[in-house]
C-alpha cells in the first residue's frame, strides 16, 4: 500500500526538521539617527529556541536592538519593518501576536491560492488570518512578467471572543517579547514576527527599516 510509505516519508521529514541546526545570523545597519542590530531566527529549531514554540514553522523571528544616535529620539512601530527574502522575492511586514494566535492556537493556514492576474498563476499558499480575517498570499513558483516581487499585506488583527475557550499561553509570551511601539530615546530591544513560506538561507534575508529615523537595510550573512 502507498499510504504507509507516504506516512513514513512525512515522519522522516518532520524528524529532519526537528533535528535541523538552528539557522541564526546577526547583522547591523545604521542611519544618522539610529543603529539597528538584528538577529534573524530563520527555521523551526531557531524559533523554538527563542520562543519555546516553533509556531508550526510558518514564522521567522527577528530580534531587534535599536540604539538611538541623537537625543531627541523617534517614534517606532512594527509596520516600520519588512522582511525580504531575495531568493524568491517574498516581502512581508510583521504580524501582531493576535494575528498569529487565536484563543485556541495557531490560526495561520496554508492553502492553494488563486491566480494573481497579470503576474501569472501564483501557486503559493494563502495565509488565512484569525477568525476569518482577510487572507494574504505568499508568492509561489508561477510565471510572471518582468522581475516584479510579491508582497504580503498584514491582515486586520482579530481575536476569537468566545469566552469558553482558554487563551493560548503563547499569546502572552509573544506580547511580552515583541518590540515595543512608541518613542525611542534609549536602547530598545524586542522581537518581530514575520510569516514566511519555505526554507531560506540567512544570506538571502534582509530586514528593511523604513521609519522616521531613516531608511536602513540590514543584510544577514
Amino acid at each position: 500500500m502507498k499510504i504507509p510509505f507516504v506516512l513514513a516519508l512525512t515522519a522522516l521529514a518532520l524528524l529532519a526538521a526537528k533535528n535541523e541546526e538552528p539557522r541564526v545570523a546577526t547583522a547591523r545597519g545604521a542611519s544618522d539617527r539610529v543603529e539597528i542590530i538584528a538577529t534573524v531566527h530563520a527555521n523551526q529549531t531557531a524559533v523554538k529556541q527563542i520562543l519555546g514554540d516553533a509556531l508550526n514553522g510558518y514564522v521567522f523571528v527577528v530580534e531587534v536592538l535599536l540604539k538611538p544616535r541623537t537625543e531627541e529620539g523617534f517614534q517606532v512601530d512594527r509596520d516600520d519593518f519588512q522582511l525580504l527574502t531575495t531568493d524568491d522575492g517574498q516581502r512581508t511586514k510583521p504580524f501582531a501576536p493576535a494575528q498569529l494566535l487565536g484563543t485556541g492556537g495557531l490560526v495561520l493556514k496554508s492553502k492553494p491560492g488563486p491566480s494573481s492576474g497579470i503576474m501569472g498563476q501564483n501557486n503559493g499558499p494563502v495565509w488565512q488570518g484569525p477568525a476569518g480575517g482577510r487572507p494574504v498570499m505568499l508568492p509561489g513558483q508561477g510565471g510572471g512578467i518582468g522581475n516584479a516581487t510579491s508582497s504580503i499585506d498584514t491582515p486586520d488583527a482579530t481575536e476569537n471572543t468566545n469566552t469558553k475557550e482558554k487563551e493560548n499561553p503563547m499569546k502572552k509570551t509573544l506580547e511580552e517579547k515583541e518590540l515595543p511601539a512608541g518613542e525611542v530615546k534609549t536602547p530598545t530591544k524586542g522581537l518581530l514576527y514575520f510569516p514566511i513560506d519555505g526554507k531560506h538561507k540567512t544570506k538571502h534575508i534582509i530586514l528593511l527599516y523604513r521609519g522616521l529615523a531613516g531608511r536602513i537595510d540590514v543584510e544577514f550573512k
